[in-house]
């Protein structure tokens, strides 16, 4: 009867390392996707809100003039955010305009991986 190598085994831990070197990574990442919007997440999600109501000001204007928000004249420069039920974080927004600056309160919740403006508040 053969005896057993002692490095019968060796071909499925090293499998076994290699799968856990490469699901670190994976873990890492999706662990990333944790923890409230970043300023610059913030900036995206209400830039594109600002389009938004821009296009519906240019459709009740028969296209006449486009919206009084210029989302290219927006800068975040604070963002302080506390978690809520259901993944939704209300966040304390300082933004700078030419108009000035400002301080509202926005709620904000990822859907699909990415950060949208919750409108009722959350």
């Amino acid at each position: 009867m053969p005896t057993p190598r002692a490095d019968a085994h060796a071909p499925r831990q090293g499998l076994a390392a290699a799968c856990a070197a490469l699901a670190l990574p994976l873990l890492l990442a999706a662990c990333g996707q944790s923890g409230p919007p970043t300023k610059a997440e913030i900036l995206q999600v209400v830039r594109t809100a600002m389009q938004t109501e821009n296009q519906k000001t240019s459709d009740r204007t028969l296209g006449l003039f486009s919206g009084p928000y210029d989302p290219a004249d927006l800068a975040i420069t604070n963002a302080d955010c506390t978690a809520r039920d259901n993944g939704v974080y209300r966040c304390a927004v300082t933004a700078v305009t030419k108009a000035g600056t400002n301080t509202a309160n926005l709620a904000f919740k990822k859907v699909d991986g990415v950060w949208t403006l919750v409108q009722n508040g959350g």
